[in-house]
């Protein structure tokens, strides 16, 4: 009986053994797919994404950094061609704050004023072919991890570094991932054939994602003095009424503008005129500048007076005929327009 109890015991320790040896001692083989299901988790739950390399939009190439929040709101400092510009792309509206001499390459229209320094401006959003919620978001990125997830045959899984780490490089047939190897992988750069973008990224959450947002917000603040860079007031008449006379120290200058198209809510529009002596290309005889809002597109009259040692002298003299000219600049964001972006920030 004791050698029966023992060999039964013994039986039951073997059992026991081949037991341990097939569950603990069995190596963790995590597959593929299964680590990019589990980075998708990770990326999903980002505040914001912090996106470092090449963004492709269109034939243009852009090269930096931009933060993505959840909702799709980006921005950042990148060299869009051969510019070194700030973007801002938030609600369906696209800014670019970048210097004088870009404006000026970029605005078609001779009348358009262009500031000095460096200014927002607000573009048309198609310039950038980009969608960031669609294609860059937290979610967006997590969507396409789970994509690939599927694939699982067609993965192909190397050892590499990545943001000076130790990475995973995952290749699917339209994109590749580079991940952390733990059991909660991190997604540390994503290139996308489809996109013709290649960035290192870094998942944002509590402080990180605070700050990016804040940073972001901040740009939507500065927009109070940005400018419309497609908006276009065009000159309907000037005053054909005897407005400025001999032996004076100013000039009248009054003519009647059209806002720009689509004009549907209160925007400033800033004119400011010049005269010159005889012809277009005569000497300054001074400027004067005036502001209105237009609350729609329908026609505005708008004067000012120029007053100058100029034009005192040519009143003074012989000369009698002189030249108006004009030029326009219209404001890209209304208080209204800064507190409802910053409010979609304070959201996020």
């Amino acid at each position: 009986m004791i050698a029966l109890i023992a060999g039964g015991g013994l039986v039951v320790l073997v059992v026991v053994a081949v037991v341990l040896a097939t569950t603990v001692f069995k190596p963790d083989k995590v597959t593929p797919s299964e680590r990019l299901a589990a980075t998708a988790t990770s990326v999903s739950g980002a505040r914001t994404l912090a996106l470092k390399g090449t963004f492709t939009s269109g034939s243009d190439v852009l090269q930096g950094e931009l933060k993505v929040t959840r909702g799709g709101r980006a921005g950042g400092q990148v060299t869009w061609g051969s510019d070194n510009v700030t973007i801002l792309s938030a609600d369906e509206k696209l800014y670019v704050k970048a210097p004088k001499s870009y404006w000026t390459d970029k605005i078609t229209s001779a009348n358009a004023l262009v500031k000095d320094g460096d200014q927002w401006g607000k573009v048309d959003p198609t310039d950038l072919s980009l969608d960031f919620q669609k294609d860059l978001s937290p979610s967006a990125l997590a969507g396409a991890l789970r994509q690939a997830a599927t694939y699982k045959n067609a993965l192909r899984e190397t050892k590499t570094t990545a943001q000076g780490r130790k990475a995973l490089r995952i290749s699917t047939p339209s994109a590749v991932f580079y991940v952390t190897d733990a059991k909660s992988p991190e997604l540390l750069r994503y290139e996308s054939n489809i996109l013709r973008t290649q960035v290192d990224v870094t998942a944002q959450n509590a402080s990180g994602g605070a700050a990016a947002i804040s940073q972001l917000r901040g740009y939507a603040g500065e927009l109070k003095d940005s400018f419309d860079a497609v908006g276009r007031v065009d000159l309907v008449e000037f005053d054909k009424k005897q407005l400025c006379y001999e032996n004076s120290g100013s000039c009248r200058v009054r003519a009647k503008f059209q806002p720009p198209t689509g004009t549907n809510s209160p925007t400033k529009i800033e004119i400011k005129f010049w005269l010159t002596a005889g012809s277009a290309t005569g000497s300054n005889l001074g400027d004067c500048s005036t502001s209105f809002t237009a609350k729609s597109t329908s026609a505005t009259w708008v004067e000012c007076s120029v007053k100058s040692s100029a034009w005192s002298k040519f009143s003074h003299g012989s000369q009698s005929r002189y030249s108006q000219h004009h030029q326009y600049w219209v404001s890209g964001a209304a208080d209204s327009d800064v507190q409802a972006l910053q409010s979609g920030f304070d959201k996020e």
